[in-house]
This record gives structure tokens, sequence and C-alpha cells, in this order.
């Protein structure tokens, strides 16, 4: 549906008072964040406005935004120079994005999520191992003040709307890198050959690094292995790119257990194996051998079977099989071979 210009300019207007106030919040030079709450204001303001204009890509990065605002107004994220220039980084592409608003093409909407991934990568890295310190000794009230004994109502109860934890924002995190690669692979997949294909390609390359950095920050290694290893594979071949699509939509749902999230990785794993390997499909021509020379006996059995071995030893050293013994093995019968008496 296309959004009248009326609206955009409005828009435009709007969102650059947010961003004005969001960037002087951000001005001081302090090792403390000074007012995270009316920081949070802002930016949810923002993501409102933004998500009014129904342009793709502007939502995702205003949310992050918001999401990075809570995290440090409830003292899930540690404040940083480096996490104060990556917010102020992304204010400033903000601002530009929206100048393109009436403009919006496929370019912004991949600025926009690609810095949004970017935001989320370096926020991922200072998550704070330890709750809010905020609260004086002197507020501390004994528990069992909120649950009267005498039949009352308690005064504490269950919130409804509890702050998202830490693995709760993992899982946010990770569905919006994921989202990224999701959208670069299928313009990858439908995109022109050429040059055009080599940018495509460096853009997937980069949102799955984007992925593997955020993995990595929460301590999800078997995510970042395979991710990094999508990073570095030439992404020619149509099997490769259904592989990468596919892992990213596992991660994006976020309905699944740990467990089953879990089971997924380690299935898109042996997938991706599957699709990239063997990377050359040049198959040597057999050899021919004359079948009289198959009743090999004594020393010419062993020389043989050591012309065989160092035949074989190019394919098995290339060999990833599912049981690491297998090679154990080739290994331990290629150097009885060599102890053999050949007499």
């Amino acid at each position: 549906m296309t959004v009248p210009p009326a609206l955009l300019e409005f828009f435009q207007k709007e969102a650059n008072e947010y961003l004005d106030r969001l960037e002087q919040l951000l001005s001081s030079t302090s090792d403390r964040f000074v007012d995270p709450t009316a920081f949070l204001t802002h930016a949810r303001a923002l993501r409102g406005s933004s998500t009014m204009t129904r342009l793709d890509g502007l939502a995702e990065l205003t949310s992050t935004i918001e999401r990075l605002a809570t995290g440090l107004r409830d003292g899930e994220l540690a404040w940083n120079q480096r996490l104060h220039g990556a917010l102020r980084s992304a204010l400033v592409e903000m601002r530009a994005l929206v100048g393109r608003a009436l403009h919006w093409t496929e370019q912004e909407q991949r600025r926009s999520r690609t810095q949004s991934v970017a935001l989320a990568s370096v926020a991922a890295g200072y998550l704070s191992s330890s709750g809010p310190v905020q609260s004086p000794s002197g507020q501390i009230v004994p528990i069992n003040r909120f649950f009267p004994e005498d039949g009352l109502p308690a005064i504490v109860t269950r919130s409804l709307s509890p702050p998202i934890t830490i693995g709760q924002r993992f899982r946010v995190d990770m569905a919006a890198a994921a989202d990224g690669v999701s959208r670069e692979t299928a313009a990858l997949a439908t995109g022109p050959s050429g040059a055009p294909h080599l940018v495509l390609s460096d853009a997937v390359r980069r949102s799955l690094l984007g992925l593997a950095d955020v993995a990595e920050s929460y301590g999800a290694a078997s995510v970042s292995s395979l991710a990094t290893r999508m990073a570095r594979a030439p992404l020619e071949r149509a099997s490769e790119r259904v592989a990468v699509q596919s892992f990213a939509q596992q991660l994006m749902d976020r309905e699944l257990t740990d467990q089953e999230l879990a089971n997924r990785v380690r299935a898109a794993t042996h997938t991706w194996s599957s699709a990239t390997a063997p990377r050359q499909n040049r198959t040597p021509a057999p050899v021919v051998v004359p079948v009289e020379s198959l009743l090999y006996r004594g020393r010419a059995a062993l020389v043989r079977a050591r012309e065989v071995r160092d035949e074989l030893k190019p394919y098995w050293a290339r060999w990833e099989p599912r049981e690491p013994r297998v090679l154990a093995l080739l290994a331990e019968l290629s150097e009885l071979l060599d102890l053999a008496d050949p007499a």
C-alpha cells in the first residue's frame, strides 16, 4: 500500500524532533548513561512513528534502538563508550534514512536492516552479568511483609508483563539478525548474474558474520560456527542458498524451545555439509587393471596394497566421515602396511 506523501512529510518532521532529543541525551561523554528513562521514552515514540509509515526495514532499526534503551533502563546492558558510539552512529544513519522517506527503495531497506543487525551485534557484547544496582540498601524490605498472614490479599502479585530475560533477548536478537540473513539470501536468489551477483553475495556474507557475532556474544557456539562456515562459502549453488535460507528461518522461529532450536541447528549443520560437499565434481578416471594382476601373493600383494593405499590417501584426507574413528582406523592400517615384512 502506498503511503501518502503528506503522511511521510509529517513523519519526517516528527522523527527529526525525536532524533534531536535522543542525540541530546547522548551528547554527554560521561561513563554512565545520564537519563535512560527519557531515552527510552523518545526511542519508543520514534519506533511508533516509523511503524506508521510502513517503510520496510525502518521499523526494525527503531525497534532495535528501543530494545537497547529498555536494556539500559533495566540494567541488562552495561554502558560502555563503544556502545555509546554505536548508538550515536545508529542515530546518524537513522536521520539520513528519515530524509529518504519520500524516496524509499530497496537500498534504504537494506541500509536499515544492516544497521539494525550491526547495532544489535555491538550491544550484545555488553550484557550485564549482574542485575541493576540502583536500589540503596535502605529501601530493602523483607518479602514476608508483602504477604500478610491475616487472610488479606497479597500486596505483591505476578507481573502480567515481566521484563524480558536474557534468554528471551537472545532469541529476539537472533531472530532480528537471522531476518537480515533471510532477506539478503532471497535477494541473492532472485538477483541478476555477473557483478551484481557478487555484490549480493557479499551482502549475504556480511549478514551471516553479523549473525555469527550475535550468537558468539551469547555463547551459542554452534550457531556462530555454522554462520561463519556459510559466510566463507562461494554461495554459487542453489543448494547452498537454500540451506542458508532454511537456517535463517529456523532461527527466526521464536516459538521453538531451546532444545528444539538446538536440534534444528544440528540438522542444519548436516544439511550444510551435504549442500557443500563435494565442491568439485571432477572424478579421476578409474585405473584399468588386468584381471590376472589381481591374483597377488606374498611380496607382490604387499607392494600392491601399498600402491592402493597411496592412491587412496588424498581422498580420505578430504573425507569427513560422521565417525572420527574411521579415519583413525585408516591411518592405523596405513602404518601397518609400512611395518609389514615384505619377505
